[in-house]
């Protein structure tokens, strides 16, 4: 099946920009597995001069003797790719000595971080070669790689070798909700909602959950041991950590509810420091998400939760994981079950999360009635607010409430969320308050009413939003 290409305009135009530069380039293109890096690179230099090559964990001589069949097949020259290349530097140079590069040639190397991975010293043996031979050339360089962390360090820090040598970055993301509405305009809003809280916007598991109704899709596709997204958690971080056990706790753990680091710790009986070196490779991959009150300053802040940042993973160990026993020996039913059960329930959080994504979208369509600044959400020890937005100049501040519930929104809502709203210290006697509800089911009249008439000060300070559009 082809891997699915959605809404990278941004991204080709990029990177055609970068090429269309008369000095070479050195771009570092990094971002989590299955975001589409590679599809959207093989895209852009499908009618230029190009070669793809693929990195991993083999041995160095087995990834130079790849290097160069790569480069002798681009060069056409099969007698090359025969030999056993000595090192690096006799490949880039031949590469160098008898390609032509009167076109400029895209050169890609994906999967960068297994090559420091293997060889620790890659990143100084690549900036010598790019200083002494692929600088001066016709070139574009593609450093491609996954692991998020790893890759600033091996081509963005200040101390890394190849400092000061790129000549553009990019971090590539999932999907947003905004572009998933974009790419499925005949989809329901709702209907976006649900395959975003299963997809996270990961355009391979939008594609496989899109070739018929979601439950559907996701009895064949992810709880069938034969489906393609089975085993995708387990695939995903076996090609990164060489022992998934512990990491597998620490998700189920906090796909179970358990947030706060101190709380996962004593589930696993493990120590907070031990605890973290395994969080920091879940966040270097993306896995993982560490949040902070939006007001919060995120050096100092001690409020942070840790939620699964990758919704498809939250679904596979909220749904999958725990049955495997029954779905492995063909009994699925119980895990169908308790998706038809709980869906609704297991929607609401990542419903918050295309609240949020939609109200920028609102804001850059000049539907809101403020600029804002950030946006994310707030808590402390009593109160959880799902929406909350701010500009720091003129301190206006919006508080919202999602409800994916089955019943229309009333009154209490919005009078609860003016309590919840009493509670956030920020600006508290010189801000200027707005309020949106969020509904997936619709408003009670009332409240309707009430939205349509100005607050105290004469503003309309409340927004109601159904099916992506502002209500009243």
């Amino acid at each position: 099946m082809q891997e699915p290409f959605w809404d990278r305009e941004q991204e080709l135009a990029f990177l055609e920009k970068q090429y269309l530069q008369p000095q070479s380039n050195l771009v570092v293109l990094y971002g989590r597995r299955r975001v589409g890096k590679t599809t959207t690179v093989a895209r852009f230099s499908a009618d230029k001069p190009s070669i793809i090559y693929l990195a991993d964990r083999s041995m160095e001589t087995t990834l130079q003797q790849r290097l160069l069949a790569s480069m002798a097949r681009f060069l056409g020259d099969d007698l090359l790719g025969q030999v056993t290349p000595p090192d690096w530097d006799w490949i880039f140079g031949q590469f160098v000595s008898r390609a032509d590069f009167s076109h400029k040639v895209v050169l890609l190397l994906d999967e960068f971080q297994a090559l420091t991975q293997v060889n620790s010293a890659f990143p100084s043996i690549l900036q010598r070669l790019w200083d002494t031979q692929l600088q001066s050339r016709n070139l574009m360089l593609i450093l491609c790689g996954s692991l998020v962390g790893m890759m600033y360090r091996a081509t963005l820090a200040y101390d890394s070798p190849l400092y000061g040598r790129r000549t553009g970055q990019l971090r590539m993301r999932p999907l947003t909700f905004s572009d998933l509405r974009k790419a499925f305009p005949e989809k329901a809003f709702n209907e976006v909602v649900e395959l975003y809280a299963v997809s996270g916007g990961v355009p391979v598991y939008v594609q496989a959950l899109t070739q018929g109704p979601l439950l559907q899709q996701i009895s064949d596709c992810v709880l069938n041991p034969g489906g393609r997204l089975y085993d995708e958690p387990r695939f995903v971080l076996s090609g990164e950590v060489s022992d998934t056990t512990t990491f597998f706790s620490i998700l189920q753990i906090i796909a179970a509810g358990n947030r706060q680091q101190t709380h996962i710790a004593g589930k696993l009986g493990l120590s907070t420091s031990y605890l973290s070196s395994y969080t920091r490779m879940l966040l270097d991959l993306e896995v993982l998400e560490k949040r902070i009150p939006v007001t919060a300053d995120p050096q100092r802040s001690r409020r942070s939760l840790y939620y699964i940042g990758d919704h498809f993973f939250d679904f596979w160990f909220r749904y999958v994981y725990p049955y495997q026993g029954e779905l492995e020996s063909g009994r699925p039913a119980i895990a169908e079950n308790d998706i038809q059960r709980t869906f609704a329930q297991y929607t609401s959080l990542p419903f918050e999360d295309c609240i949020r994504d939609w109200l920028w979208h609102l804001h850059d369509s000049k539907q809101l009635p403020f600029e804002m600044h950030k946006l994310g959400s707030w808590w402390d020890k009593k109160v959880e607010i799902d929406v909350m937005g701010i500009n720091n100049t003129t301190h206006d501040v919006v508080f919202g409430e999602c409800k994916w519930s089955q019943s229309p929104v009333g009154l209490d809502v919005l009078k609860d969320l003016y309590n919840k709203a009493h509670h956030v210290p920020w600006h508290r006697n010189e801000r200027r308050e707005w309020y949106v509800l969020a509904s997936r089911s619709g408003f009670q009249d009332s409240l309707v009413e009430r939205a349509r008439r100005p607050g105290i000060d004469g503003r309309r300070d409340v927004l109601l939003i159904q099916d992506g559009e502002l209500v009243g």
